[in-house]
């Protein structure tokens, strides 16, 4: 009797879970450097399908505020991006972990540069942790949760 199984468990079967978690990693890994790319490019439309296209999107800024929805944060971002804006993500130490099946936290230290134009700029060390949830789509941004270090 056969049964229809996805393809992190058919990974698992032939080649271990560890294998299985490498992919998820690369794959989450892959869409996150998508992500800073589309940002540091200043492009929306890039930027658009990483983002999870749901009410429930939610993004909460280095200032504590709360961004709900697809729309919103890309507004947000848009605004963002008038200004001196740059991501430099310490891939090094970039981390993901599968908390669910197709759910993933990715969690790395950044570099984030954000100031108005003419105003000095002071680069900002931020710990960047993203949920991450695939379907069949692939993998998409769903929350992004952001904490400045002192």
């Amino acid at each position: 009797m056969l049964q229809a199984i996805g393809q992190t468990d058919y990974l698992r079967a032939f080649t271990g879970p560890d294998h299985a978690m490498a992919t998820v990693q690369d794959e989450v890994s892959a869409t996150f450097r998508q992500f800073v790319a589309a940002q540091n490019a200043r492009d929306g439309a890039a930027l658009t399908p990483l983002l999870r296209a749901r009410p429930d999107f939610v993004w909460v800024t280095t200032s504590g505020e709360t961004v709900w929805g697809q729309d919103a944060a890309l507004a947000r971002f848009r605004t963002n991006w008038q200004s001196q804006w740059h991501l430099a993500p310490d891939f090094d130490a970039l981390r993901v972990v599968e908390v669910a099946p197709d759910v993933a936290l990715l969690h790395v230290p950044v570099m984030a540069t954000f100031a108005p134009h003419g105003q000095p700029v002071t680069p900002n060390a931020v710990k960047w942790n993203g949920i991450f949830a695939r379907d069949e789509g692939g993998w998409t941004v769903a929350a992004i949760l952001l904490a400045t270090v002192p």
